[in-house]
């Protein structure tokens, strides 16, 4: 595992979509941070916290698609190319392989998004700002537990895509549709009828997105009324805290569970 670890790890860091990815990141910080937009005050959201706002909007758009697209192509790629059967013709196992690129990709992924924002926190405090801790080490959390969710989804499209222009393509519809169901789309199937009341909530609560929406957004806005009434419906009937549990353990757990079922297809199937 330790040497697939590296290896993949090594392969991501110098991948051009990669690099592409970090420099956006770190761009649009430097950016908002050049613009003043720390020092702003705006609706209510000042100092770390309106850059955290801004953080979390720009994780929700560009994270699980990134996540899902880069990723979908790692193992299908490999055993179209035949290196995965070159590497499995070493002293390799197909554990080892199957989670040493996982925690590679994880790895690459999440712990660039933790730096930025440990650096933020830091830039603040150095300002002489405030520092919610407590929000920040929360927010990582949901930051881990996004990225893991979305990266054991497309190694599972990976394994089961028969072709990198397929993985590619379901990886995007998996995204549209995980970004579609949101408060607008979610609100007019109930406001047409066409979906109970008591489904909308389930839809909600199930798409990692949306509870990863209103779980960081209540660390600074506990009335959610930026969000929209579907949010705040949420909020009321499940409660602040329990919530925030949710939005951690139901990405985290499902991402097990889908993990743990494709390495148990993966260990069976042909591999070639």
């Amino acid at each position: 595992m330790g040497s697939i670890f590296w290896l993949d790890l090594r392969e991501t860091l110098r991948a051009r979509w990669f690099q592409i990815f970090i420099g956006g990141f770190a761009s649009l910080l430097a950016i908002f941070f050049a613009l003043g937009i720390a020092e702003s005050q705006i609706l209510g959201f000042t100092g770390l916290g309106r850059t955290l706002l801004t953080f979390i909007q720009i994780s929700l758009v560009i994270l699980p698609g990134f996540v899902l697209i880069a990723t979908s192509r790692s193992l299908v790629a490999d055993r179209e190319s035949g290196v995965l059967e070159y590497l499995l013709a070493m002293p390799v196992s197909l554990n080892g392989y199957f989670w040493g690129k996982f925690a590679a990709r994880a790895l690459a992924f999440a712990g660039p998004l933790v730096f930025f924002l440990w650096a933020a926190a830091l830039w603040n405090m150095g300002r002489g700002g405030t520092v919610p801790v407590g929000a920040v080490l929360y927010f990582v959390a949901l930051i881990v537990s996004l990225v893991v969710f979305f990266l054991a989804v497309a190694m599972a499209i990976s394994f089961f895509a028969r072709s990198q222009e397929m993985a590619v393509g379901l990886s995007f519809v998996v995204w549209l549709l995980a970004e579609a169901l949101i408060d607008s789309l979610l609100l007019g199937a109930l406001v047409r009828g066409a979906m109970p009341p008591e489904m909308v909530m389930s839809l909600s609560l199930l798409n990692p997105i949306q509870t990863f929406r209103v779980a960081a957004f209540s660390l600074f806005d506990p009335e959610l009324t930026a969000l929209g009434p579907l949010a705040l419906t949420v909020a009321e009937d499940m409660g602040i805290m329990r919530l925030r549990v949710w939005a951690l353990v139901w990405p985290a757990a499902s991402a097990v569970f889908v993990t743990l079922l494709t390495c148990r297809f993966f260990f069976r199937r042909d591999v070639v």
